[in-house]
């Protein structure tokens, strides 16, 4: 069975209190104060709201034997206080969408690009069948804000008396007012966290930690998953690439012992064989490009031999240029001579990730 919910008016309100613009892809593009909210990005305090994320509910005595059929990951390892990455993936392998999967108060949760929010929540509905499962789509309901900072761990645990140091790790605020609101660490360039919650609860959160920390709008919080090399899919890279692709198995979001799930087959040959032709890389440009998921970044070396790369996220970098992830061809790279510029001729550079990118490590 499925449900839509519908906007909290409550958090509507709230936001409209904080100044947010929101675009037409409900997206919050502005606090009022851009070129700060970008600024900030580089050692935070930031907070954000992410309600433009897509976030399914998998509740009922099945649940868990559901998505481990249909997940690339070991969901036995997603606990009260342990979360995880995991991709749903088709027959062929390729990544349909990335989850982060928790549990709160009993049930499952799955959080994604909002983008692709229809399309996953009508497929997986397909293998539901008679199973003891329930899908209901709540990103309207259970309020999703990230908060990142140099030393965002000190303020999550004084200001939310909530102690959630190690990445992946969940736990409850230990306060009265906000008891039910979940904190997760998930990776990020320096302490990141999502905070779920309902809509009252989360915005004498967002108060709590808004005393010690400046706002961010969506596209500039990107920067944050792109500096620390974090894959997402979107409608525009959905079923594209297969999950190695995504550097997936860098976050140990797919399980090579746990039994079958789709596309299993093909993400455990490549993985056993050794051949992961791709990587998700992240790049520096020294231009302001506009680009999308899904557009083809294409980039020359000195003798004008063209390298032609899929776009995963940019956004604007907070000094100058643009800074990306995207997905090339690893033995076609490996070959280049000299410096990589982009077609206009302005350097591009590709950055070290914070984890190896080598089957070999």
């Amino acid at each position: 069975m499925t449900t839509n919910a519908s906007l909290s008016p409550i958090w509507s309100d709230f936001l409209a209190s904080q100044n947010a613009q929101r675009d037409d892809q409900g997206k919050i593009c502005s606090f009022g104060q851009p070129e700060l909210e970008r600024f900030m990005i580089k050692n935070g305090p930031v907070v954000t709201s992410l309600t433009h994320q897509a976030l399914i509910r998998v509740s009922g005595s099945e649940a868990l034997s559901f998505l481990q059929a249909q997940l690339t990951s070991d969901l036995n390892s997603v606990s009260d206080t342990h979360a995880q990455f995991s991709a749903y993936c088709d027959p062929q392998g390729q990544v349909l969408a990335i989850f982060l999967v928790f549990k709160y108060q009993g049930d499952y949760y799955l959080n994604f690009d909002g983008s692709l929010k229809e399309s996953i929540l009508k497929r997986l509905s397909m293998f539901v069948l008679r199973s003891d499962v329930k899908l209901t789509e709540v990103s309207n309901d259970l309020i999703q804000v990230g908060f990142a900072g140099e030393f965002g761990d000190l303020d999550i645990q004084r200001r939310l008396s909530t102690k959630v140091k190690e990445v992946f790790e969940a736990g409850m605020i230990e306060l009265d007012e906000m008891q039910d609101v979940l904190v997760i660490k998930v990776p990020g360039p320096y302490h990141k966290y999502a905070l779920f919650g309902p809509a009252e609860q989360m915005s004498l959160t967002w108060k709590k930690i808004r005393d010690n920390a400046d706002v961010t709008n969506n596209y500039d919080w990107n920067l944050l998953n792109i500096a620390a090399g974090v894959p997402e899919v979107t409608s525009a890279t959905s079923a594209q690439f297969i999950a190695q692709f995504f550097n997936l198995d860098k976050f140990d979001a797919i399980n090579f012992k746990k039994g079958c799930f789709p596309g299993q087959e093909i993400i455990a040959r490549v993985h056993y064989r050794g051949k992961v032709t791709k990587r998700m890389l992240r790049i520096h440009l020294n231009e302001i490009l506009t680009l999308s998921a899904g557009d083809t970044l294409t980039l020359k070396d000195k003798n004008d031999k063209a390298y032609n790369l899929t776009v995963v996220n940019a956004n604007p970098d907070i000094f100058n240029g643009t800074l990306c992830l995207a997905i090339g061809t690893l033995k076609s790279l490996e070959s280049v001579e000299g410096d990589l510029f982009t077609q206009s001729g302005q350097a591009a550079v590709i950055e070290p990730l914070p984890y190896s990118i080598t089957d070999d490590e």
